[in-house]
C-alpha cells in the first residue's frame, strides 16, 4: 500500500481501534504505511496522565525484529512495558518484575525454568485436555446455534487451556480470568468501569498468586507456576512470582482470544478461505495458524528502553528514551510479506512480529498455536455453516486488539 499524503498520525490512540474498519481488519493500514514509507522512526507524543510522555515508534518489520533482538541497545529492565504508565509489570511504577521486564543471566535463568514446562510430555498431555475442552465447547456452541463467538468460543478456550498451563484449579479460573480482563482492558468502560477497579483486580490477582505459589509449593505438578516456586526465593522471588502470573495469564489468555476472534471475523468475510480451511479441518497446517496470529496482532506494540545514544533512520534517539516496537504495522509490511493486506491461509513466507522475537518471545506460542488448531479443527468439522449474525465490535484499546462482541450463527454438520 503506498500513502502520499500525511494521513493524520493516531495509530496510537484508542478510538482508533474502538472505530476500526472491518474491511482492514480494524486497522489503521494507510497510517501504518505512510509510517513505513515516511516516517520509519516516528516521535509520538501523548498528552494523557496515564500514558508515558513519548515515544519513538518504530513500524518496519525489519526494524522490530532488530530491536528485539538488541538487548543490549533496547532493554527492558529501565521500566515501561507498553504505553501505559502504570501496568501490573512495571517494577518501578509499583508493578512486579516478571521475564518480560528482565535482561542478562536473570532473564536467561528464569525463562529456562519456565520453559522447562513445556516438555513433550507435558504438551501431549495438553493436547488431550484441548480436545476435550473443544469437543465440550463446541457442544455448547451448537445447542445455543447464535451467540457471541467471543464469549462462548474465543474466551471459553482458552479460560482453559491457559488454566491447565498455568495450574489454575478448575473452580477459580472464572474469577482468575476475569480479574486478567479487568487490567487488560483499562480504557474500555464496557469491561473496567473504572481505574480503581484495574487496581482492585491487580491486588487481587497478585494475592491469588502468593496463596497458588503456596498451593503448588504443598502440591506441585507439571505447570508451569510449580516450575518457579520450586526454584526457591533465590531465582523466583514472591515479587517476581506475582508479575510472572500476571504476564503468562494476560498474555496468553488475551492474545488466544484475540486471534481466534479475529480469525474467525476475517473467515466469515472471505468464503474461499473458510472453504479451503474446512477442506483441512482434520489436520490444519500450522500456515494458517500463523497467517491468523499476524492478521489479529493481539497485542499492537511493545516498548523498550534506549540504554545509549544512538541514530535510527536519520533521527537521534537518547539514552533512556522509550522506543515503541508497533506490531501491528510491521505485520502489514510489503519489505517483508507479499500483498499483505490479503488473509491468505496458505501463506508460506510469514515473518510477523506477533509473538515477539530473540530473548523476549512468547514462551508459550507453541502451545497457544496448538490451542487454537485444535478448537477450530473441532469447529469446522462439527458444522456446515458460520456466518455473522451482527457486526463485529472491537475493544477500545490501542494496546491490546481484543474483539468485544462478535455475533455468530452455526449450524451442525
Amino acid at each position: 500500500m503506498t500513502v502520499t499524503q500525511q494521513p493524520d498520525i493516531r495509530v496510537l490512540d484508542a478510538e482508533t481501534y474502538a472505530n476500526g474498519d472491518p474491511t482492514t481488519f480494524g486497522l489503521p493500514l494507510d497510517q501504518y504505511a505512510w509510517l513505513r514509507d515516511n516516517e520509519p522512526c516516528f516521535l509520538q507524543d501523548f498528552d494523557d496522565p496515564m500514558l508515558i510522555d513519548r515515544a519513538w515508534v518504530v513500524s518496519r518489520n525489519a526494524d522490530i525484529w532488530a530491536v528485539d533482538r538488541n538487548a543490549e541497545l533496547y532493554t527492558t529492565v529501565r521500566g515501561g512495558v507498553n504505553m501505559w504508565r502504570v501496568t501490573p509489570l512495571d517494577a518501578e511504577a509499583g508493578g512486579k518484575s516478571a521475564t518480560l521486564t528482565m535482561d542478562g543471566d536473570k532473564h536467561r535463568e528464569e525463562r529456562a525454568v519456565m520453559s522447562k514446562a513445556f516438555t513433550p510430555g507435558f504438551v501431549r498431555c495438553l493436547e488431550e485436555k484441548f480436545r476435550g475442552y473443544a469437543v465440550n465447547i463446541v457442544d455448547e456452541a451448537l445447542e445455543k446455534g447464535t451467540f457471541n463467538f467471543v464469549d462462548d468460543i474465543g474466551n471459553a478456550m482458552p479460560m482453559e487451556a491457559v488454566g491447565d498451563v498455568l495450574g489454575v484449579p478448575a473452580g477459580d479460573r472464572a474469577k482468575f480470568f476475569e480479574w486478567v480482563d479487568k487490567f487488560a482492558a483499562p480504557f474500555d468502560t464496557r469491561i473496567t468501569a473504572s481505574f480503581d477497579e484495574v487496581v482492585l483486580s491487580i491486588v487481587n490477582l497478585f494475592n491469588y498468586a502468593d496463596e497458588f505459589g503456596d498451593l503448588e509449593r504443598r502440591e506441585p505438578d507439571d505447570d508451569v507456576i510449580t516450575q518457579l516456586v520450586l526454584t526457591g526465593a533465590d531465582v523466583t522471588s514472591d515479587d517476581e512470582l506475582r508479575g510472572n502470573v500476571a504476564l503468562l495469564a494476560g498474555g496468553a489468555a488475551e492474545s488466544t482470544r484475540t486471534a481466534l476472534s479475529h480469525g474467525m471475523h476475517e473467515l466469515m468475510r472471505n468464503p474461499e478461505q473458510m472453504a479451503w480451511l474446512r477442506a483441512r479441518a482434520d489436520d490444519i497446517p500450522d500456515s494458517a495458524i500463523q497467517e491468523i496470529v499476524r492478521i489479529a496482532s493481539p497485542f499492537t506494540h511493545l516498548v523498550r528502553t534506549a540504554t545509549t545514544d544512538h541514530e535510527l533512520h536519520g533521527k537521534e534517539i537518547k539514552e533512556n528514551d522509550k522506543v515503541l516496537m508497533h506490531f501491528a504495522a510491521g505485520n502489514f509490511d510489503e519489505r517483508a510479506f507479499t500483498d499483505p493486506n490479503t488473509f491468505d491461509l496458505s501463506r508460506e513466507k510469514n515473518p510477523h512480529v506477533s509473538f515477539g522475537h530473540g530473548r523476549h518471545q512468547f514462551v508459550g506460542k507453541h502451545v497457544a498455536s496448538l490451542e487454537m488448531k485444535i478448537l477450530l479443527e473441532e469447529l469446522l468439522r462439527r458444522t456446515k455453516t458460520i456466518e455473522p449474525a451482527g457486526d463485529i465490535v472491537y475493544v477500545r484499546d490501542a494496546y491490546s486488539r481484543g474483539v468485544y462482541q462478535l455475533p455468530v450463527t452455526i449450524t451442525g454438520a
